[in-house]
């Protein structure tokens, strides 16, 4: 799913939808352990409840590849706002992806606001896998249960990360940021490689 929010900076993100629950997606994201299902829609039971019903279907229209489909499950501000910025909600994704829905929570006093605990599971064409907790944000509009942001761990060091469809300008930046951290960390960590295997290597040339 990381790499579903970052390739080419396609997906967007603020806060009309009361991402006010830090406490509550921790706990979700806490909650569904990482990797421990690949179940696809068609190989679990059908989601009894409508909200988590409705991020299935979202889900499902991400993995077709049907960008109509995954829009109209938006909100209707979020999918004004894709389509006015011309943002696809449907990226191209490997065919063997899978995703698996676990726990909802209510998020607001009035039970309009609901975050689910989802488990999003790429393969890669060596068989490996890569599982992502991923705590998608609905919200109860005229049109019924629609999707309105998410929230998702992107460093274990950090907060998680809250996007909103509401507002694409600060997802996109919120992406542009993570990207550069993403880039920072990778050459810290080849630079760290790189320091570690210099001793050996230097006795070994003077033996």
């Amino acid at each position: 799913m990381i790499s579903l929010l970052f390739r080419e900076g396609r997906i967007l993100s603020r806060t009309r939808a009361r991402f006010t629950a830090s406490c509550l997606l921790g706990g979700l994201l806490a909650a569904v352990p990482s990797g421990c299902s690949t179940a696809s829609p068609s190989d679990s039971a059908p989601a009894p409840e409508p909200s988590k019903a409705a991020v299935a279907q979202f889900l499902g229209a991400i993995k077709r590849g049907d960008d109509d489909a995954a829009r109209g499950m938006l909100t209707r501000v979020a999918r004004a706002k894709c389509e006015e910025l011309g943002l696809s909600m449907a990226p191209p994704v490997s065919p063997a992806a899978t995703y698996a829905i676990g726990e909802s929570q209510v998020a607001s006093d009035s039970g309009d606001v609901v975050h689910v605990a989802t488990i999003w599971t790429e393969t890669d064409e060596n068989g490996f896998s890569t599982s992502e907790n991923v705590v998608w944000v609905v919200r109860l509009d005229p049109e019924g249960w629609r999707v309105v942001g998410l929230a998702m761990k992107v460093f274990e060091n950090a907060p998680p990360l809250l996007i909103n469809f509401e507002d694409p300008e600060d997802m996109l930046a919120k992406q542009e940021r993570v990207a550069v951290e993403l880039q920072r960390r990778a050459r810290a960590a080849a630079a760290a490689e790189r320091t570690a295997e210099k001793p050996a290597g230097e006795s070994s040339s003077r033996e």
